[in-house]
């Protein structure tokens, strides 16, 4: 928004002066008297009267004298707020992630970015990969942290790379063997796991014709790992999904077939996101290459 003319007028009105808001603005008079005239002309009416060297608002001046402080005061805030962002010293970002990435790596990102920027306020919303593309999309959120695919509508990057294992009872049969292969689960109680039958599971039960007997579908990897430790069937879970749960008894298995997923980010065009959110990307994918390494 152009206030230029605006200040302007709030200057010539504190100084009661043409000349002497010239001279504080550093314009010539000239150009002073052509921005009110400029202005009045814009409005349609006076907002000044100019009698034998005196300045005075006009009725229609004193209406709309509020309006243009208000104006003037929304600009300054915006200005003022627009440079906070820009330097980085301030601002909110709002995330999505899925949960397994929450619990096990976002502490620790969050710690350090903290560090590094410590005025920035960070708001985390978890859910399954459906709900953080959704998230996205509806511009609750600034980007967001989910598992890749190639039919994502979104500009992604990725971050590192996880296998996929069998989860099954501890005493399961199949626990007896070092390694599973995709057809060894396919005469078992299958649970589809909280990413759903259209992401990494549902594609390698495409891939390989498999024959799962899915009895339930449960979105919440916490959940369907409680379930596999009593008995109730069998599943297939990214490390992260089931990693550091001591209160369960399990047993994961790699599987033959080495699947695996991608994790990385999902965000809109990068010249739509706000500098806080480059930075927090660019800081992102400096701690995971630490973390992880190079992605191959």
């Amino acid at each position: 928004m152009d206030t230029g003319k605006y200040l302007i007028f709030l200057k010539v009105l504190e100084e009661r002066s043409f000349s002497k808001a010239a001279e504080e603005l550093g314009y010539t008079q000239s150009a002073i008297s052509h921005s009110v005239y400029s202005l009045e002309k814009a409005f349609g009416f006076k907002l000044l009267n100019r009698e034998n060297g005196n300045i005075s608002l006009t009725r229609a001046g004193i209406d709309v004298l509020p309006y243009i402080r208000s104006v003037v005061n929304a600009q300054n805030l915006l200005d003022f707020t627009l440079s906070s962002y820009q330097r980085l010293e301030s601002g909110t970002l709002t995330i999505a992630t899925i949960p397994s990435l929450a619990i096990q790596h976002f502490p620790g990102l969050l710690q350090a970015f903290n560090r590094e920027y410590p005025k920035i306020h960070v708001v985390v919303l978890d859910g399954n990969y459906e709900e953080v593309e959704e998230m996205l999309a509806s511009g609750r959120v600034d980007f967001g942290f989910t598992s890749l695919s190639e039919t994502m509508p979104f500009s992604t990057f990725s971050l590192f790379r996880e296998r996929l294992d069998a989860i099954l009872p501890a005493d399961h049969p199949l626990a007896a063997k070092e390694r599973l292969s995709l057809t060894d689960l396919e005469n078992e109680v299958f649970i589809m796991p909280g990413e759903g039958p259209t992401h990494q599971v549902g594609k390698l039960i495409r891939d390989y014709n498999l024959k799962f007997r899915t009895v339930y579908s449960v979105f919440d990897d916490n959940l369907t790992v409680s379930m596999i430790s009593h008995g109730l069937g069998v599943s297939i879970l990214p490390q992260m999904s089931y990693e550091h749960y001591l209160n369960f008894s399990f047993a994961a298995r790699p599987l033959v077939e080495k699947p695996s997923r991608t994790v990385g980010v999902i965000h809109n065009h990068i010249e739509s996101i706000s500098p806080i959110s480059k930075a927090f990307l660019r800081f992102s994918r400096r701690y995971f290459q630490v973390q992880f390494g190079e992605m191959q």
